[in-house]
This record gives structure tokens, C-alpha cells and sequence, in this order.
């Protein structure tokens, strides 16, 4: 199991390496934010004193070369707007963005799972339809819209939640369920997809036949074997959880790493924009190794670093 984890662990830092030198390269060649910071009638001479201060006046190769260098002690340099450190502003805004994150996983699980077999139990009934129809309806929303939607209802033509902010667990509420309702059209359909698979199996049947309720062959048999694909979905879930933080962070004022990404990316703020990003491949990263572990315990067939 060690030897698995270090593979991953190895993999994963590649991917992360490829994706911020990605970034390091879109983000220098897409404009100067020095003239982002300097009036438009500052002069030329004004103008490259303040990129020599930023060391902006260095050849690319090199700024990529002693980027290389201070990602090896996690110093992702210092914001172009504020001169703080860079990792110093993400780690303050990581918290927020890891429980919006879980909140909205657990949420659409808690929801979506028992959904989707109840979904299944009852297949080609109209309450199936029904799921099914809602399911479809939900995956092909925007994000934003349903956030949009629950502001107006909840907080102007129901004002009993804020629309925006952070503190409370009222607060919590719109934001971790616009995500959930997003996440909760794909986990009911892969667990719809999944239960209707593992109730066609021999095993079930024989089951049955012994008197066994329904209900425990449900929960205690199907449901187990029904895990992996689940799982799998949430995990795939997780990264637009991750990716999708910037629109509803944004939209509901969620002081998160998504809200600061944006806000980064708008003023080409180059070092906390890579030290966003660097930070949520890593979140994905851990999240994908625990998971790999997770399958083993639900299925114990499963050792992947066999």
C-alpha cells in the first residue's frame, strides 16, 4: 500500500507541475499587469522601473527558471496588488473553500444516493420518470442560474437567508446548495444506473428467495456493491466542487480560494493566481489517493497497488 500511495504521490506532483507551468506561461503572455497598476499617464521610464521591481523585465526563460526555483520551498512569490505573500493570502481563504467543498459533497450524497435507489426500486413507475426527468433537468442548468434563482427566492421574495457573505451557518445554506443541487442530478443517476445493474444480478435473486427483506437486501447488499460507481462519481464531482467554487464564490461573496482565483485572474496577479491553482491540484490530488483507498475498503477484490 505504500509503494501504491508513493506512485500516486509521484504522479500527482507531475500533474501538478504541468498544470502550474501551464498557468505560469498563459498568465505571462497574456498582458502586463503593471499598466493594470500604473495610471494611464504614467511614463514609459515609470513603467519599466515598476516591471524591474516585479523582475517582469527578465527574459521568460528565466522568471519560468527561478519560478522552477521557489516552487521547491512553496514560495510562490509576492501578490502584485497587495506585496503579501502570495501562499500567506490562499492559505487564508483555503478554510472557507474546504468546508463550502464538503458541505455541498455530503449535501448531494445524502440526497442524491438514497434518490437514485429509490429511483431504481421503483423503475418505469411515474415517480421514476420524475427522477429521472429532474435528474436531467438539474445536470443541464448552469450553476450560476440556480444560484442566481435561489437568491431572489430566498433572499428577496422570502428574505430568510442571507444573500450573501460569511460567518454563519445561515451564511452556508445558498451557496453549499447550488452546489448540491448541480452535484445531486449526476449522483442520482449514476446510483439510479448502478442499482438497476446490481438488482439484475443472480445473487440478489437467491436473496430473496431466502426470505431476506427487501429492505436489508437493499441497503446492506445492493448498496455495497453498488458503491464503487457512486464513488467514483463523487469523486469526479469533487474537481467541478474545486472548479466550480469560482462561480458561486463569487456569486454569493464566499470568501473561498474560488472568489480569490477570480479576483487574481481579472488583475493578472500572477503569483497568487499559480499559488490558487497550485493549491487545488493538490486538494484533488489528496482527495484521488484517499479515494483509491476508500475503494479497497469497500471492496476488498480491489488492490490497486498489486
Amino acid at each position: 500500500m505504500g509503494r501504491f500511495i508513493g506512485q500516486r504521490v509521484v504522479q500527482g506532483a507531475v500533474a501538478i507541475l504541468v498544470v502550474i507551468s501551464v498557468v505560469f506561461f498563459v498568465l505571462n503572455l497574456s498582458g502586463d499587469p503593471i499598466r493594470m497598476l500604473l495610471p494611464p499617464t504614467a511614463s514609459a521610464d515609470e513603467v519599466a522601473a515598476m516591471r524591474a521591481s516585479y523582475g517582469l523585465d527578465r527574459p521568460l526563460a528565466v522568471r519560468y527558471a527561478i519560478f522552477l526555483t521557489q516552487m521547491t520551498r512553496f514560495d510562490f512569490g509576492a501578490s502584485i496588488q497587495t506585496r503579501r505573500p502570495a501562499i500567506e493570502m490562499v492559505l487564508e481563504r483555503l478554510p472557507a473553500t474546504v468546508v463550502l467543498a464538503f458541505s455541498a459533497l455530503i449535501v448531494a450524497a445524502l440526497v442524491g444516493v438514497p434518490l437514485g435507489m429509490f429511483s431504481a426500486v421503483k423503475r418505469g413507475s411515474p415517480a421514476d420518470a420524475t427522477v429521472v426527468l429532474v435528474s436531467m433537468a438539474g445536470q443541464a442548468t448552469p450553476v450560476f442560474w440556480i444560484g442566481l434563482l435561489l437568491i431572489f427566492l430566498f433572499a428577496v421574495v422570502i428574505p430568510i437567508l442571507p444573500p450573501s457573505g460569511y460567518g454563519t451557518a445561515a451564511h452556508l445554506v445558498l451557496p453549499t446548495v447550488t452546489i448540491a443541487l448541480f452535484l445531486l442530478s449526476g449522483v442520482t443517476r449514476v446510483t439510479r444506473t448502478a442499482t438497476l445493474d446490481i438488482l439484475s444480478r443472480p445473487f440478489v435473486t437467491v436473496l430473496k428467495s431466502k426470505g431476506i427483506s427487501e429492505r436489508l437486501v437493499l441497503f446492506k447488499h445492493v448498496l455495497r456493491n453498488a458503491a464503487i460507481p457512486v464513488v467514483t462519481q463523487l469523486s469526479l464531482q469533487m474537481r467541478f466542487v474545486i472548479g466550480g467554487s469560482v462561480v458561486v464564490e463569487s456569486i454569493f461573496g464566499w470568501p473561498g480560494i474560488g472568489q480569490l482565483l477570480a479576483q487574481a485572474a481579472y488583475a493578472r496577479d500572477y503569483p497568487v493566481v499559480i499559488a490558487c491553482t497550485f493549491f487545488v491540484a493538490l486538494f484533488i490530488l489528496v482527495f484521488n489517493v484517499a479515494l483509491d483507498i476508500a475503494y479497497t475498503i469497500i471492496d476488498p477484490r480491489i488492490r490497486a497497488w498489486r
